[in-house]
């Protein structure tokens, strides 16, 4: 039976000792411990170099969260604003729209003894009605118009009127938006340049309710 020996070159008088004698040696409980210590801490080591950036991207995010939500109600904010402004301007511009319709209606159907003084809407409250107590109501919008005519003899002022009121009430401009609330004649207390006495015609007309 031959055993095996390795002379250590670098080290004269050492052994060379194989890993199985650095292991198994008289210390080779404390070389283990300390191996094993080792590879723990080269674990550590990495979980740490590893976890670190995700701990301080969290962080970084978790920390900005607040700034976020304030960015977010400024921006809903600014929204909501721009959502009312659109809205109005929607309103608006339906409003012209009716209007440009109106001014068109009345110009196709305002005859020629008529001269239109006025036009005009506003919300007005509503009459008050005999034997009700008053209280709070909604106002409603009135469409107004004023005009004049020449008084004659006869009755074609008023025939011409009432034209003019029906076709007004019957034109799909001014019916699918208002109904007709009142209207009156009376004499004028102006004169026209010619001398002629004039007739103040007043029609007003609400606004349908939805």
């Amino acid at each position: 039976m031959s055993a095996r020996f390795r002379v250590d070159l670098l080290h004269p008088g050492w052994v060379s000792q194989t890993w199985e004698d650095w292991l198994a040696g008289p210390q080779g409980a404390r070389r283990l411990a300390t191996a094993v210590l080792g590879a723990v801490a080269i674990l550590l080591l990495g979980l740490v170099a590893g976890l670190l950036p995700t701990y301080w991207r969290l962080s970084g995010d978790r920390d900005a969260v607040p700034q976020l939500r304030r960015e977010l109600e400024v921006r809903e904010a600014d929204l909501s604003l721009l959502r009312s402004n659109l809205q109005a301007l929607s309103q608006e511009a339906r409003r012209q729209v009716s209007w440009a319709d109106l001014l068109a209606t009345l110009s196709r159907q305002t005859p020629s003894m008529l001269k239109l003084r006025l036009v005009e809407a506003g919300r007005v409250p509503p009459p008050a009605v005999p034997g009700q107590a008053p209280g709070p109501a909604k106002a409603e919008e009135v469409l107004r118009i004023e005009a004049f005519t020449a008084l004659r003899p006869g009755g074609p002022p008023l025939l011409d009127v009432a034209q003019f009121i029906t076709a007004l009430t019957r034109d799909p401009a001014v019916s699918r938006r208002y109904v007709l609330r009142s209207w009156e004649i009376k004499p004028s207390g102006i004169a026209s340049p010619s001398g002629e006495q004039l007739l103040t015609i007043t029609i007003a007309l609400t606004e349908r309710s939805e």
